[in-house]
């Protein structure tokens, strides 16, 4: 008959390895099954945080960028829409014509209204891409361009002949063509481009915005 102070040793020594065999369990789910459960949830939710955005920005205007997790694609890129215009400015453009031949001066001088369109080229790659954690999302954008330069109307503001040194039908022509690539050049040096930027990053950002955490961050980037 075992003696009550061995007996109690055994029990010890049971309730010890018992214990010691809960510890290890408990120490094995935390270290390996706890971590790939975490990284489970925060990679599923972060593919759905991808898949909000995406189903966003097609809803605001048609856009289905390519859309990755840490660089791994989670949605391709299609196209529904050529262009975007995100600026439009409508302006008013002269162009003068005057020559002088043997004392004889003719001039005509000529107004156009415009209206010009700015925007994005959808045919070229718009990329989302988000961080593991879903807390940072870097978008990429193609360069703003000009869409369009249209004239709505001309206005013959002076129309004057000399006497032997008449104004060709040819020449009003000429000073037409000429008025359209004055418009041009000055839409090209106008802000139009960087207005049509900072809108559309404007809006990308406050429609990433309302699918994102508090805390997040959005990086744009605009590709050469």
């Amino acid at each position: 008959m075992l003696k009550p102070e061995s007996s109690r040793s055994i029990r010890r020594a049971i309730a010890i390895s018992i214990v010691i065999a809960v510890l290890t369990g408990a120490l094995y789910l935390l270290l390996y099954h706890g971590p790939a459960r975490l990284i489970t949830h925060s990679k599923n939710t972060t593919e759905e945080l991808g898949r909000n955005v995406f189903r966003a920005l097609d809803e605001f205007a048609h856009l289905r960028p390519k859309v990755t997790v840490s660089g791994r694609t989670i949605i391709e890129a299609s196209v529904d829409i050529a262009e975007l215009s995100t600026v439009e400015k409508n302006f008013e453009q002269t162009h003068t014509v005057e020559t002088t031949w043997l004392g004889s001066t003719k001039r005509l001088n000529i107004k156009g209204r415009f209206t010009a369109k700015a925007g994005f080229d959808l045919r070229q790659s718009i990329t989302i891409d988000l961080a593991e954690d879903g807390k940072v999302i870097r978008v990429s954008l193609p360069p703003a361009r000009i869409h369009s330069v249209e004239q709505t109307s001309v206005e013959i503001l002076e129309d004057e002949n000399g006497y032997w040194n008449k104004i060709t039908k040819e020449q009003r022509q000429e000073a037409l063509n000429a008025l359209m690539v004055d418009a041009r050049k000055s839409v090209e040096e106008s802000s139009i481009l960087i207005d049509a930027q900072r809108s559309f990053e404007k809006q990308i950002t406050d429609i990433i915005r309302q699918q994102m955490p508090h805390d997040g961050k959005i990086i744009i980037e605009s590709l050469k």
